[in-house]
């Protein structure tokens, strides 16, 4: 059997930390999600990764791999035109499954055995955020996208066992309003011939904001337990709380308290009393001492300034929002603090407000509270002014 991976997407709801990486390449318990999700396809005689060709980190990180191929898509047409991108290198059934959400092994293999067409679901207490199935003595029925009033729980996950009949509706796809050809018009199609069955998932994390990959890192830490590597230099008081996972050439310096769900990337240096919680701090990046780092995403080659305060949670205690492609999205959480993409400078005694981004290569100064997300360079005269209102406040 041939399973194809649909990994082409631009990934816009993962700013910052896309602007400089696929999304999925994104580190998740230090493996990035497509690496993940080729590990659980292991069973399968050939893997189509279809992608695009400026996924240069993709196709440096699979293109020596022997049971992959690279398939690429020339235009960003949609996932249906993705899927056609696989036509001919695929015969009989095969599994397709988007690459940048997260699966269990066992669920895939379950799926792979079954007699094809089939799709996943899984059951959401949120359907309306995504595609609701309604199933029937096994067979799904019908299919609708972020309905009102939805007719079941069970929603739509992104893993099927499909067979060459597919390729056929794909071709005399219409394309959707917004100028793709949707995977999704195809399986109402398939569903109409009333063949489709449903396989109920136990695990599924999908991946669609950026704290959803702290979602995915505490299941894959609580699946494959720490992963500490021995070239791990842990300094005296350093105290690690299960499961971590710490990547080759870091050093936990003295007084440390690496908190559990924290992946710490290769070559990184956590300094002298750093406490890390639920957080990603990615390869080559340096967290100076006495900083707090909580529910957060650090990119690579960051320099973190001693002191520095990555707040999680609302005075209000009220769940955190970030915005995203424009708008403000209730992340379900009490507790989440920043996303910070690679390159990026802080300065000593930063504090970065709950649910704030900071975009690559972007330097902070020094005692600069970031209460909104940072795209561009911060202006001098910025810091000057906050600098005035912390004299203001002193003087009061």
């Amino acid at each position: 059997m041939k399973a194809v991976i649909l990994a082409a997407g631009r990934g816009t709801r993962m700013l910052p930390l896309t602007a400089t990486m696929s999304k999925g390449m994104i580190p998740v318990a230090n493996r990035p999600l497509l690496e993940w999700t080729c590990s659980f396809l292991d069973f399968c005689e050939e893997i189509v990764l279809v992608v695009s060709e400026s996924q240069r980190d993709i196709i440096a990180g699979f293109i020596n791999n022997p049971k992959v191929r690279l398939v690429f898509q020339e235009q960003p047409l949609g996932t249906g035109n993705a899927l056609l991108c696989a036509e001919g290198l695929v015969k009989g059934k095969f599994l397709m499954i988007y690459g940048d959400d997260i699966y269990g092994e066992d669920d895939i293999k379950s799926v792979s055995e079954m007699d094809a067409p089939v799709m996943s679901s899984f059951v959401s207490e949120n359907p309306k955020a995504y595609g609701v199935l309604e199933v029937e003595n096994g067979l799904v029925r019908s299919l609708e996208e972020k309905p009102e009033k939805p007719k079941s729980n069970l929603v739509n996950c992104g893993l099927y066992l499909l067979d060459g009949s597919i390729f056929g509706i794909l071709k005399n796809l219409e394309k959707s309003p917004r100028g793709e050809y949707e995977l999704t018009d195809a399986l109402k199609l398939l569903i109409g011939q009333g063949k489709v069955r449903n396989h109920t998932l136990k695990t599924w994390v999908p991946l669609t904001y950026p704290w959803n990959i702290l979602d995915a890192n505490i299941h894959m830490l609580d699946m494959y337990g720490s992963r500490i590597d021995k070239s791990v230099e842990l300094r005296p008081g350093a105290v690690i709380e299960d499961p971590v996972s710490i990547a080759e050439g870091s050093v936990i310096g003295p007084n440390c308290y690496v908190r559990k769900y924290s992946s710490i990337g290769k070559n990184c240096k956590i300094g002298q009393a750093v406490e890390t919680k639920n957080s990603i701090i990615m390869d080559n990046s340096f967290v100076s001492h006495l900083a707090y780092v909580g529910d957060s995403i650090i990119g690579r080659n960051c320099n973190v300034g001693g002191g520095t305060l990555f707040a999680n949670l609302r005075l209000d205690d009220k769940n955190v929002k970030m915005e995203v492609n424009g708008m403000r999205v209730d992340s379900g959480r009490r507790k989440l603090g920043a996303v910070v993409g690679d390159n990026v400078k802080l300065g000593a005694r930063v504090t970065i407000m709950p649910g704030k981004r900071i975009w690559p290569d972007i330097l902070v100064p020094a005692c600069h509270t970031v209460e909104e997300d940072i795209k561009s360079e911060i202006p001098l005269s910025s810091f000057r002014n906050h600098e005035t209102r912390q004299s203001e406040r002193k003087s009061e």
